[in-house]
C-alpha cells in the first residue's frame, strides 16, 4: 500500500493510489443535523470497534518482513551486437539463456503466495542495449481476457495487465527507474526516489524500445533499454533489479523477488542483484529535439478587443549527458502546445487549488526539486513559470536545467526567462538544489529559489515596480527502518513587498501491511511567500493525526478483499495570534475493497469553521462568524478495468449556514483498448446558503474520448462544462509518434469562460495548432 498526502482545501487527506476513489472537492449536502450524524456515528463506531477486535489477529497474520541480508542474484548474458531483432517473439537462439528468473510471488492479494500464473524473465545485453525478455504465462489467453484500458503512454499502473522492471544503477537502494508495458505495447516509465511509487515521476519520457505479442499460452515482452538512457556508476558490473506483473482480472500483483504488501517493487532494499554486466564507458550522449509550429486563432479577454494571431515558431530542446550521472538540458523558445488542458473544478474552500504540472520539460526530474511529500507547501512549483494565474501560457524565451545523481549526492539547477507581454513583465527564475545522502535511506538537503520580475507598464499605463522574491529551504528525510519514515522541512522567504516569512513542516509515519499511522505538523507565518512555489494559504498552525487500516480477517466474504476503516483530523490555528481557524474530523467506519478492485465506502465528517472575513464559494456570500456542520458521504466504485464501469458518490449534510446535496457520477465505456469513452457529471445543490439565503445548483460535466490505431497513433478529445462560470472548453489532439519520441501533433482548443464575480474575467480563445518534433540521439 503506497500512501501519499494531498491537500484538498479541507486539510490533509490520505490518498491510496490503488483505489479508484477520486479525492476531489468534498461534496456535502440537504440538511442532516450534526447531532443526528454523530449520534449515528456513536452507534457505528461501537460496531467498528467490535469488528476491529475480532480482526486483531488478522492484522498481524501477514507481517511486513524485512529486506534480505543477502540479495538474490541473477546473471545477465552478453550477446553480439545486432543478433536480436525486436519483434516480441523471443525466437532468437540467444534467448535460450540458462539464467532464467521465475517463481514470482504475490504482493497482492496474499503476500508471498505463488503467482496464479508465473512469469519467466531472461536478461541479455550488448554494447548498446540492456534487453529484457519476459514470458507472462496464462491460461489459453485470448485478447478479450486481458485488461488494457487504453493505448495511452504513461498508462494507469493499477488499471491494466502489465509487466515492468525497476533498475537501480547507482546501487544506493534509493534512486530507481522503471519501465513497464501492457500486452498491447503501451509504454510507461517512472523515476522514483526512496521507493515511494506514489510520489514517483510517471511523466518522465525516456527513449527505449519494446514490442509485445500475445500467444495461446502467454503474452510476451521484448524490451531494449539503451545504456544511454540508464544512469550507473562508471565501471560498474552490476545493478539492483526487480520485476513486477499485474494480472488485472484477478487484481493480482506479483513480483520477483518477494516484496511485502505495504511496499511497491521500487523499494530497492528488497531488490535482487543483476551481475555480469559490461555497460559501455561514458561517451558522447546527446539528444536534440527541435520543433516547428504553426498556430492560427483568436483571443479575447475581458472588455479588450478580439486579437487574431497567425504564428510560425521554431524552437527545441538539447540534452547532453555530461556523465552517466549528470544531464544538461537546454530549451529555446519553449513550447507546450500538446500539453493536456487543466480540469475544471468547483472550489468550495477558502484555499487555493493546486493544478498539476503537465508540461514535459518541467516534468522530467521534477522530484529532485521537491522538498516535501505534501502538496500544500511547495517552495518550488514549476507552474509559476510560463503560466498566469488563470493557467494561460506566457511565452518562455528559454532556459536550462542541470541535474546530477550519484550514490552520495543529488544536485540540480534550473534557470528560465519569461518573455514580457502586454499584461505581464519579463521575469527571471532560478533554482538551486542539493541533497546529501547519509547512510541507509537517510538524506538532508537544501534549496534556494529566486524570482525577479522587471519593472513594467501595464495596459492601463500603470507603473509596476521591480519585484524580487527569494526562498531558502532545508529538508531532511530519515528511514530508520523500512516501515518508519520521518520527513521535515524549514523554509524561509523574503519578498520585496511582503517582507520575510517562515514555513515549517514535519511528518512522521509508519506504514505496514496492516495500514498507516502518521502525524503531520506545520507552521506557516503570515508573510511567508514562495514566489516560485505553491502555498494553499498562510498564517496557520496545523496538527493532523491519521490512521488508515488495511485488515483482511477471515470472516470477510469471498468477494471482499480488505476492510479499511480510517480516522483523520486536521486542526488549524492562526500562527500570528493563536486563534482557532478550523477543525475537521473525518471517519470512515466502512471502507470495503472488492476482490475486483472496486470499493464501497461510508464516510462521516464534522467541521468547525471560524470565518474572520467574508467567504464567497461560487459567488455565494457567507457572513463572517463561527460555523459548525457535518456531512455523510456514500460512494460505490465498480472495477474500472472492465469494458463497462461506473462510480457514484452521494453526499448529504449541512454547509456553513445552509443545506447542500451532491451527486457525482462517473461512467467508462471501452469495447476495446482502441476505444475509450469516459464521462463525469457532478451536481452541487445549495439551499438557504449565505447572507441572501440563496438556492443555487452548480453543475460540472467532463467527457473524454480516446481513439487509437496503435500505441503510436492516438486521437484524444475532451469537453468540459462548468455552470459556475459558464465555461465551455474543448480540446482535441491528434498525436502520431512516427519514430520513438518524435511526434506530429494537430491540436484544436476552444475555451469560452464567462465572468465569475470577484474571481475572474470573461475569456475566449479558439486556436488550431500544428506541431512536428524530431528527436535524434547521438
Amino acid at each position: 500500500m503506497n500512501i501519499r498526502f494531498i491537500f484538498t482545501g479541507y486539510g490533509i487527506k490520505m490518498q491510496k493510489p490503488n483505489k479508484l476513489k477520486k479525492f476531489q472537492n468534498f461534496h456535502i449536502g440537504p440538511k442532516l443535523s450534526s447531532f443526528s450524524i454523530w449520534r449515528c456515528a456513536k452507534l457505528m463506531h461501537l460496531i467498528v470497534i467490535a469488528l476491529l477486535l475480532s480482526s486483531f489477529y488478522s492484522m498481524y497474520a501477514q507481517e511486513t518482513f524485512p529486506p534480505p541480508e543477502v540479495p538474490l542474484e541473477i546473471k545477465a548474458q552478453k550477446v553480439m551486437d545486432g543478433v536480436i531483432e525486436l519483434d516480441g517473439f523471443l525466437n532468437e537462439a540467444v534467448w535460450n539463456a540458462e539464467e532464467t528468473v521465475s517463481g514470482f510471488t504475490q504482493r497482492e492479494p496474499v503476500q508471498s503466495a505463488p503467482a496464479s500464473f508465473d512469469t519467466q524473465v531472461r536478461i541479455l545485453f550488448d554494447s548498446k542495449f540492456l534487453y529484457i525478455g519476459a514470458v507472462c504465462l496464462d491460461s489459453i489467453v485470448e485478447r478479450k481476457k486481458l485488461r488494457v484500458r487504453n493505448l495511452q503512454r504513461d498508462f494507469s499502473g493499477y488499471g491494466n495487465d502489465r509487466f515492468g522492471v525497476a533498475l537501480d544503477g547507482l546501487l544506493d537502494k534509493r534512486n530507481a527507474v522503471g519501465f513497464e508495458v501492457t500486452p498491447y505495447g503501451s509504454q510507461r516509465e517512472t523515476q522514483v526516489i526512496d521507493g515511494n511509487e506514489g510520489d514517483g515521476n510517471v511523466d518522465w519520457d525516456a527513449l527505449w524500445y519494446v514490442r509485445t505479442q500475445v500467444t495461446d499460452t502467454a503474452w510476451i515482452v521484448e524490451m531494449a533499454i539503451p545504456w544511454k538512457t540508464l544512469r550507473y556508476k562508471e565501471g560498474a558490473d552490476k545493478m539492483y533489479i526487480s520485476f513486477n506483473r499485474n494480472i488485472r482480472r484477478f487484481n493480482e500483483v506479483t513480483t520477483w523477488p518477494a516484496f511485502p504488501r505495504a511496499f511497491s517493487h521500487f523499494r530497492m532494499a528488497y531488490a535482487a542483484l543483476l551481475t555480469n554486466l559490461e555497460p559501455p564507458p561514458p561517451s558522447a550522449n546527446i539528444q536534440i529535439n527541435p520543433y516547428l509550429l504553426g498556430d492560427s486563432g483568436r483571443t479575447r479577454e475581458g472588455s479588450a478587443p478580439e486579437e487574431n494571431k497567425n504564428n510560425f515558431e521554431v524552437g527545441g530542446e538539447f540534452k547532453w549527458a555530461v556523465t552517466p550521472n549528470s544531464v544538461l538540458d537546454v530549451t529555446v523558445n519553449t513550447d507546450f502546445a500538446q500539453a493536456d488542458v487543466d480540469q475544471q473544478v468547483q472550489n468550495l474552500t477558502r484555499f487555493s487549488v493546486l493544478f498539476p504540472e503537465r508540461r514535459q520539460f518541467f516534468l522530467e526530474n521534477a522530484n529532485i526539486f521537491r522538498t516535501s511529500d505534501v502538496d500544500n507547501i511547495q517552495p518550488f512549483f514549476s507552474r509559476r513559470i510560463g503560466l498566469n494565474a488563470g493557467g494561460q501560457p506566457i511565452p518562455l524565451d528559454g532556459g536550462m536545467r542541470f541535474t546530477s545523481r550519484t550514490s552520495k549526492q543529488t544536485s540540480g539547477m534550473l534557470a528560465m526567462r519569461q518573455r514580457e507581454t502586454e499584461s505581464s513583465p519579463a521575469a527571471y527564475f532560478g533554482v538551486g538544489r542539493y541533497v546529501y545522502n547519509l547512510s541507509g535511506q537517510n538524506r538532508i538537503g537544501g534549496m534556494v529559489t529566486h524570482r525577479s520580475d522587471n519593472s513594467f507598464t501595464d495596459e492601463s499605463g500603470q507603473e509596476i515596480a521591480l519585484a524580487q522574491n527569494t526562498t531558502a529551504t532545508v529538508n531532511a528525510f530519515f528511514r530508520p527502518k523500512q516501515s518508519l519514515s520521518l520527513d521535515a522541512m524549514v523554509s524561509y522567504s523574503t519578498d520585496s513587498e511582503q517582507g520575510q516569512g517562515v514555513a515549517l513542516h514535519g511528518w512522521a509515519y509508519q506504514q505496514k501491511n496492516w495500514g498507516y499511522l502518521g502525524l503531520i505538523g506545520q507552521y506557516v507565518t503570515e508573510n511567508y511567500l514562495p514566489g516560485m512555489g505553491f502555498l494553499a494559504f498562510n498564517d496557520y498552525i496545523l496538527v493532523s493525526p491519521a490512521i488508515d487500516l488495511d485488515i483482511r480477517p477471515k470472516w470477510l466474504p469471498n468477494f471482499v478483499r480488505s476492510y479499511g476503516p480510517d480516522v483523520f483530523a486536521d486542526f488549524f490555528w492562526r500562527a500570528s495570534d493563536g486563534a482557532f481557524q478550523q477543525g475537521i474530523l473525518g471517519f470512515s467506519p466502512f471502507d470495503l475493497e472488492w476482490q475486483t478492485g472496486g470499493q464501497f465506502e461510508i464516510r462521516l465528517r464534522q467541521e468547525w469553521q471560524q470565518l474572520d472575513n467574508g467567504f464567497s464559494p461560487l459567488g455565494i456570500e457567507i457572513a463572517p462568524g463561527y460555523y459548525q456542520f457535518g456531512q455523510v458521504e456514500v460512494s460505490f466504485d465498480s472495477d474500472f478495468s472492465r469494458k463497462l464501469a461506473g462510480a457514484v458518490t452521494y453526499a448529504n449534510g449541512t454547509f456553513y449556514d445552509g443545506d447542500f446535496e451532491s451527486w457525482d457520477l462517473d461512467v467508462r465505456i471501452s469495447p476495446s483498448p482502441y476505444i475509450e469513452l469516459i464521462g463525469s457529471y457532478t451536481i452541487n445543490k445549495f439551499s438557504n446558503l449565505g447572507i441572501a439565503m440563496q438556492d443555487v445548483t452548480a453543475n460540472l460535466l467532463s467527457t473524454n474520448a480516446r481513439l487509437a490505431l496503435n500505441p503510436r497513433v492516438r486521437l484524444v478529445g475532451s469537453y468540459q462544462w462548468n455552470s459556475a462560470n459558464n465555461a465551455n472548453i474543448w480540446n482535441v489532439r491528434l498525436a502520431w509518434e512516427y519514430r520513438p519520441l518524435s511526434f506530429i501533433y494537430l491540436v484544436f482548443n476552444n475555451n469560452e469562460t464567462e465572468e465569475l464575480p470577484g474571481q475572474s474575467q470573461q475569456f475566449f480563445q479558439r486556436e488550431l495548432i500544428g506541431k512536428i518534433t524530431f528527436l535524434k540521439q547521438f
